[in-house]
Order: C-alpha cells, then sequence, then structure tokens
C-alpha cells in the first residue's frame, strides 16, 4: 500500500495538469515500509524527445538531485509517478520493463488537460506489475 500526505498528492496532480500534452515523471519521497508513505514529491524532466507524448526517460541528473533531497532530509525515495495522457492509468509493458523492485508506480491518467485517476503498481516475484492500493 502507498499512501499520500494531502499536499504531495496535490503537487503531483498539479505537475500532471502542467505537463499536459506530455507524459511528466518524478520521484515520491517519504518513508519506506509495508507501507509506503509519500510526504513529498520530486519533479524530474522527461529526456523523450521522440514521443513525450507517450514515453518518458527521467533526467538521471534530476533523479540525483531527488535522491540527494530525500536523504537531506532523511526520507527515503519511495517511487515514481508519471503521467498518461489521453490514455489509462494501467502500467504499459515499457512501463514494467523500466521498473525496479521495492518501489511504488504511480500512473495518473491526464484526460484533455485534467486529472482523471490514478493507479499504483508494484513489481512481483515473477517481474509482473499488480496493482498496490492507495490510501
Amino acid at each position: 500500500m502507498v499512501t499520500f500526505k494531502r499536499e504531495a498528492r496535490s503537487k503531483m496532480i498539479a505537475i500532471g495538469e502542467k505537463g499536459y500534452p506530455y507524459e511528466i515523471c518524478g520521484l515520491m519521497l517519504g518513508k519506506a515500509g509495508e507501507t509506503r508513505t509519500v510526504t513529498e514529491v520530486f519533479e524530474c524532466g522527461n529526456l523523450n524527445k521522440l514521443k513525450p507524448e507517450t514515453r518518458y526517460d527521467m533526467d538521471p541528473k534530476d533523479y540525483m538531485k531527488g535522491e540527494a533531497l530525500a536523504r537531506q532530509k532523511g526520507l527515503d525515495v519511495v517511487g515514481i509517478f508519471h503521467s498518461h495522457p489521453d490514455h489509462p492509468d494501467k502500467a504499459s509493458e515499457t512501463d514494467r520493463q523500466a521498473a525496479w523492485p521495492g518501489f511504488s508506480y504511480v500512473i495518473m491518467s491526464i484526460q484533455k488537460g485534467k486529472f482523471a485517476s490514478m493507479k499504483s503498481w508494484v513489481l512481483n516475484d515473477q517481474s509482473q506489475f499488480d496493482e498496490e492500493s492507495i490510501g
């Protein structure tokens, strides 16, 4: 299960809406454990220039900045978020292939520039995505 502080969830949604019609991405910072608690989000750049409407390539420099911020604040990187503009919040095969064990992967569906829904995904022991509850 992944839970969100209200401010972190609101900021993540705002980043998704602002980035429309392109996929946005970022890190979820908080406390790891059986339940991951997201207290902050950190926006990362999308370096994908060929298909930014349907793919993201997280800027590794931004990832490192987000990790450093988490360490500085005594937090963990608990997962990655990104948007699916005008598509469902279902994880794609591309999403699964890029995923790492132990992280929550939140996908937001942004429809016509407005937040519609979100789901969270985690890799299981067979390296397949299982939907994770959001609290």
